[in-house]
C-alpha cells in the first residue's frame, strides 16, 4: 500500500517546492519600465550617466541625486524586483543609456522568494555578461545585499550569496562595494536607526552608510594593501579625516620620532570618519587620533548641528572600544574658495569645542586665526592654486600649532 500510493505522496510533496522557486514572471514590472519610458521622453536622460538598478531600496532612493551632485545619475529601481527582472529589462533601464558606471543592488528579494545563494550568483552572472556584451567600458559595482531586521532569519543565505558575488566580482574585475557589515551595530544585529518603520528598508541615515561605502571603499581597500605591504607602528598617533590631511604629506618628517600615520580619505566628511572608524583608526589602537573634517560637511550642506552630531557618534564608537584614546578636533581652516561659509564653518568649531570640554580624553586645535592676515582673511601666500588646500607654508603653520597636543 506504501508503495502504490508513493509517487503521489512525493508528488504532494514536491509541488510547494516547486512553486516556491517557480521564477517570478517579469511581467509584472512592465508598467514600471513604462514608466522610465515616459520619463525619458519626456526629458533626455544625461550623457555620460551613472545608473543606479534594483529592488526597492533603489527605487526608494529620492535623495540620490542630491547625494552625487558631482555625478549625473539615473536611478532605474524597481521595488520588489529580483536580478533576473533586472537582466529581463536590462537593455530597457540600464544599457540603453551607454552609462559610464553601473551600480547594482538586489539579490534580497531571490532569496525571500525562496532562490538560493547559488540561484543568486548565476543571474548576477548574467546580469555582467548582458552588460559587457553590449558595453565592453562600462563600469559594474555591485552593492551586497543588506542585512535588516525584517529579514534578519534569512541572513546566513544573505552572507552566503554576498560571498558568492564576492568572489564572482574579485574574478571579474567588478568592485564589491560591502554594506552589510557596516549596517550592523555592536551586537552584531542590524542598526535599527538606519531603517524606517517596515525594518527593511533604509531611512536616510541608511543611505548615509551606503553612500559613505560607494565614495570612498577603495580609498579604504588602500589602506589595507598598505598595512599589508608596511606593518603600522604599535599604538600610533593616527591622523584622519578630509584632503587636509591625505596632503599633510612631511606629517612623519614634521614629528619625528612619534609614530604617526595618515588615514585621511580627500573629500570625506565627520560621518564618512565615524563608518569607517573601525578600519581607518580603532583597529591601529591607537594612543591619540588627530581629525580634520567638516569643512566638506559644510559644503555639501549639512548643519554645524549635524558636524557636532556626527563627532560625537565617532568619538563613542572609539571609545566603545578604545576608551583611553585620546582624540584631538583640529578646527575648520579658512580658505579663500569657502569664504562665504566661514559663518557656519565658524560654528561647528565652535559647538565641537564646547564639546571637547566635557571630557579630559578630548582636545580642540585651533588653527583658524594662525591662518588669518592683518586683514582678518585668510593668509594669501598658504594656499595652493585652488585657494582651498594648503601649500608647505601652510602645513608648516599646522606643525607649529598642532604639535604641542602630540606630546
Amino acid at each position: 500500500m506504501i508503495y502504490r500510493h508513493f509517487p503521489v505522496l512525493f508528488l504532494l510533496l514536491l509541488t510547494p517546492w516547486a512553486f516556491a522557486l517557480k521564477p517570478a514572471d517579469p511581467g509584472r514590472f512592465e508598467k514600471a519600465i513604462q514608466a522610465f519610458e515616459a520619463e525619458d521622453a519626456a526629458k533626455a536622460p544625461p550623457k555620460d550617466v551613472t545608473v543606479f538598478v534594483g529592488a526597492s531600496n533603489i527605487r526608494r532612493w529620492q535623495s540620490l541625486p542630491e547625494r552625487f551632485k558631482k555625478t549625473p545619475v539615473l536611478n532605474r529601481g524597481f521595488g520588489g524586483s529580483q536580478i533576473s527582472d533586472v537582466v529581463h529589462f536590462a537593455e530597457r533601464c540600464v544599457i540603453k543609456y551607454q552609462p559610464k558606471q553601473i551600480y547594482l543592488n538586489a539579490g534580497g528579494n531571490d532569496l525571500h522568494a525562496g532562490l538560493e545563494p547559488q540561484d543568486v550568483l548565476a543571474s548576477f552572472e548574467n546580469f555582467v555578461t548582458k552588460v559587457r556584451a553590449a558595453l565592453p567600458k562600462t563600469g559594474i559595482s555591485f552593492i551586497s545585499i543588506p542585512a535588516s531586521p525584517a529579514r534578519w532569519d534569512e541572513v546566513a543565505k544573505v552572507r552566503q550569496a554576498n560571498a558568492l558575488i564576492a568572489a564572482s566580482c574579485a574574478k571579474q574585475g567588478i568592485e564589491f562595494i560591502d554594506v552589510f557589515s557596516l549596517l550592523l551595530g555592536a551586537d552584531g544585529k542590524p542598526r535599527s536607526e538606519l531603517y524606517v518603520e517596515d525594518k527593511l528598508h533604509f531611512s536616510e541615515a541608511g543611505y548615509d552608510v551606503v553612500t559613505s561605502a560607494i565614495r570612498w571603499q577603495k580609498d579604504i581597500r588602500a589602506f589595507a594593501k598598505k598595512d599589508a605591504e608596511k606593518a603600522p607602528p604599535e599604538n600610533p598617533i593616527v591622523f584622519t579625516g578630509s584632503s587636509s590631511i591625505v596632503k599633510w604629506k612631511t606629517l612623519s618628517e614634521d614629528f619625528p620620532g612619534l609614530p604617526v600615520m595618515n588615514r585621511g580619505f580627500g573629500g570625506s566628511e565627520v560621518f564618512d570618519s565615524f563608518n569607517y572608524a573601525h578600519l581607518t583608526v580603532i583597529q591601529y589602537k591607537p594612543k591619540l587620533v588627530v581629525m580634520y573634517a567638516g569643512s566638506n560637511d559644510i559644503a555639501a550642506g549639512k548643519t554645524p548641528q549635524r558636524v557636532l552630531a556626527d563627532f560625537k557618534a565617532f568619538v563613542a564608537k572609539v571609545w566603545a572600544a578604545l576608551p583611553e584614546c585620546r582624540i584631538s578636533y583640529i578646527s575648520n581652516a579658512p580658505n579663500p574658495k569657502r569664504w562665504s561659509m566661514v559663518a557656519q564653518m565658524q560654528e561647528a568649531s565652535r559647538l565641537v569645542e564646547e564639546y571637547t570640554k566635557t571630557d579630559k580624553r578630548l582636545q580642540f586645535i585651533n588653527v583658524y586665526p594662525h591662518m588669518l592676515g592683518p586683514d582678518g582673511k585668510p593668509k594669501s601666500d598658504i594656499f595652493v592654486s585652488d585657494q582651498l588646500h594648503m601649500n608647505a607654508k601652510g602645513y608648516v603653520i599646522w606643525k607649529e600649532v598642532v604639535g604641542p597636543y602630540l606630546k
